[in-house]
């Protein structure tokens, strides 16, 4: 279970999100059609070091690369390889994390390419609400059926696809910990959240059927896709569990980015 155990290591965890969503920030920028997914891994780690940092996907599991991009029907992990190209339109979802003296931090946001359909534009909306209404749940003593719960509610409200079988994690001093936050629960049910204790909350919402396929090719053995070919989005943040309430340590503002 991923509870903080200093104030120094919530300092590097809050010090490695800002790496993070920094590094995010600029990808964001480099995500237009026809850029190559090779080239932006290979940004990705350059950046990171510039700041004494590590991608924290690289070498987790033997995954091979600093980031994921999964696009359009990619629900997550997908490879970014170079000869992938951004399409002219689409969703694309950028899913990576850092190692900060010792503390992992992880975050994802999906980016709207082109003229896409209103629905589509709808599915990314309706995914951020639905990390948002999962976030709101979080105190100490919350249990993690309330945030799927909550998650859960937003995918049925908008009537789209809700990929149960992928989910939010612990983390902090690993890639993924316990608990498994899922994006649907009870309320009341599932293991009880404690102050210091960090989670990613990260739900991922289909235009379709919310069945997927996992690629167990010896090529990729990665990449998670919808099973019936429709478009995902995928949205993550991580959140500190507070005294109170909670802390969004990858929700930064843009004039607090690093340079």
């Amino acid at each position: 279970m991923a509870i903080i155990q200093s104030k120094s290591d919530i300092n590097n965890l809050r010090y490695s999100c800002k790496i993070l969503i920094s590094c995010i920030a600029e990808v964001k920028k480099m995500t237009v059609p026809g850029m190559d997914c090779g080239e932006i891994n290979n940004f990705v780690a350059s950046y990171i070091a510039k700041y004494n940092g590590k991608p924290s996907f690289l070498g987790h599991r033997d995954y091979k690369y600093n980031i994921c991009i999964s696009i359009n029907n990619e629900v997550v992990h997908g490879l970014p390889l170079s000869g992938k190209k951004i399409p002219e339109s689409g969703l694309v979802k950028l899913d990576f994390g850092v190692i900060y003296e010792n503390m992992f931090s992880d975050s994802a946001c999906t980016v709207v390419i082109g003229e896409v359909s209103k629905e589509s534009q709808q599915l990314a909306l309706a995914t951020k609400e639905a990390m948002w209404a999962g976030i709101r749940q979080v105190k100490p003593g919350v249990k993690v059926g309330d945030i799927g719960y909550a998650v859960d509610q937003v995918a049925k409200a908008a009537g789209f696809g809700n990929v149960y079988e992928l989910g939010g994690h612990g983390v902090g001093y690993g890639v993924w910990e316990d608990p498994f936050v899922a994006n649907q629960g009870q309320r009341g049910k599932g293991a009880r959240l404690f102050e210091n204790q960090a989670i990613c909350i990260e739900p991922m919402l289909t235009l379709g059927s919310p069945d997927v396929t996992f690629d167990e090719t010896k090529a990729d053995g990665w990449t998670v896709r919808t099973a019936d070919g429709s478009w995902a989005a995928h949205e993550e943040h991580l959140i500190l569990v507070t005294k109170k309430g909670f802390e969004v340590l990858t929700d930064i503002p843009e004039n607090e980015l690093l340079k």
